[in-house]
């Protein structure tokens, strides 16, 4: 498992060898998902209402802080302290906003020596002045010392007790590339530290607990610090399930424009409800933790859980995620496509778990795709200028969702693209009855005249 510390969570990978199934990169309906959890996610906040960064906070949360250091030396990029005597205000907003610009017009890239390419910032104009003007205004604070200090405490969040003797180990990197790599033991309080660390390095957090390995997400010194502190959490493993629960199962059923499959995108929220890790059963040196049901015609098939998309394997009607599980909240977006041609008049969309509350949205086209379940009630709603039928179903055992397909619908939305294939046919069929009917009837009269 691996937890994210300093800048990025600490996040669970599963420690043991994962057969890895190779899964497509490309995310079926990937737009649609994003329409979807921007329109129905309830952590969403309009961005009026948000508080608006200052330039230091984002040249330090952004991707500014992870290549330049303000009086520190070279990094992957130049150091900034004192770059308003190299460059204009207008030039660092190019910089900030599109630094390919600048390359352009001076002909050169990159245009420092030495140094790669600056990729795009992708920032607003309005968040390119902030981070001209806290360069331009940016003053190193005084008595800072030479090298850089990490230091932490390693906390078992199951026994609520420092963990002591843990073994950690701090990786270095200069871009993507690693470096060194540092131990230190955790005293009887938790507390560990790393001294004497360089700038022009970022840094990464890794240790291992009960089988499951914690990495931290990328850490770099921000501009007038010397000091990152963290606090890692571990948490004690178990293989029972029984505080693993499916709250809540959004289905998209959405047939592409050209009529001829239908994509299916399954939205899960998991919850773990206890202080363990759920590390799953193990079943010849290999574990499962979370078991999808698909259909055996569903292809193009995807797996996403926001930590690594390839930890899951399918095995014929079924997908096993082999991550463990942390205390808390789990999504996952599981998505396939299904061929009009195999699937016919219905198919089932098949669940493995007792779910609170199922939505199924159904994107409205002339295939009159609908849900065939007793006291399944739809209700039209529009989602960005396109309309569902929406549909709500309490408290359901594992079991599956019968979605059913009309066949004059799917004959007529499908009649354009048929029609050139059904003429010809008709015409072929013509000319052979004629070939072995008509002239032989032809050939009969006049013999007989």
């Amino acid at each position: 498992m691996i937890l994210g510390l300093g800048c990025e969570p600490f996040i669970p990978y599963a420690s043991n060898s994962v057969n890895k199934t190779i899964m497509k990169k490309a995310f079926i309906c990937g737009s649609f998902i994003l329409v979807f959890l921007f329109f129905f996610s309830s952590q969403w906040v309009p961005p009026s209402a948000q508080a608006q960064p200052s330039g230091e906070e984002i040249f330090t949360q952004g991707k500014c802080a992870r290549c330049h250091t303000l009086g520190r030396g070279r990094f992957v990029g130049p150091d900034l302290l004192g770059v308003g005597e190299r460059y204009s205000r207008d030039d660092l907003i190019r910089w900030a906003k599109d630094p390919e610009s600048l390359y352009t017009e001076r002909k050169k890239k990159p245009i420092n020596e030495g140094y790669p390419p600056m990729p795009p910032m992708n920032l607003s104009e309005d968040d390119a002045w902030k981070v001209a003007d806290y360069l331009l205004e940016y003053m190193p604070p005084q008595g800072l010392s030479e090298s850089g200090t990490i230091m932490g405490q390693v906390r078992n969040v199951t026994t609520q007790k420092p963990q002591e003797g843990q073994d950690v180990v701090l990786i270095s990197y200069m871009g993507d590339r690693k470096e060194e790599r540092h131990f230190a033991k955790s005293d009887s309080l938790g507390v560990f530290s790393f001294s004497s660390l360089r700038w022009d390095r970022s840094y990464e957090i890794m240790l291992f607990h009960q089988g499951v390995q914690y990495v931290s997400g990328k850490m770099v010194f921000l501009p007038g610090k010397d000091e990152i502190t963290l606090d890692l959490p571990v948490y004690d493993t178990t293989s029972s399930d029984e505080n693993i629960s499916l709250r809540s199962l959004n289905l998209i059923v959405y047939p592409d424009n050209g009529g001829s499959s239908v994509n299916v995108t399954s939205l899960y929220v998991f919850e773990n409800s206890g202080d363990t890790v759920f590390t799953g059963e193990q079943t010849d040196s290999d574990t499962t933790t979370l078991v999808f049901s698909i259909p055996e015609e569903a292809e193009n098939v995807t797996f996403s859980d926001s930590v690594n998309p390839e930890a899951a394997e399918r095995k014929g009607e079924k997908l096993y995620s082999k991550l463990p599980f942390l205390p808390g909240m789990k999504r996952i977006a599981l998505g396939y496509s299904l061929p009009l041609s195999q699937i016919g008049e219905k198919f089932s969309i098949s669940f493995d778990y007792e779910v609170g509350d199922l939505a199924v949205f159904v994107r409205k086209t002339e295939l009159g795709i609908r849900v065939e379940r007793s006291g399944a009630v739809a209700e039209e709603i529009m989602i960005h200028d396109e309309a569902f039928l929406k549909y709500v179903l309490s408290d359901l055992n594992p079991g599956s969702v019968t979605v059913g397909v009309s066949n004059i619908s799917f004959l007529k939305s499908n009649m354009g693209k048929y029609l050139p294939a059904i003429l010809f046919f008709l015409f072929v069929v013509v000319g052979v009855m004629y070939f072995f009917y008509g002239k032989n009837r032809f050939s009969s009269m006049n013999s007989d005249k």
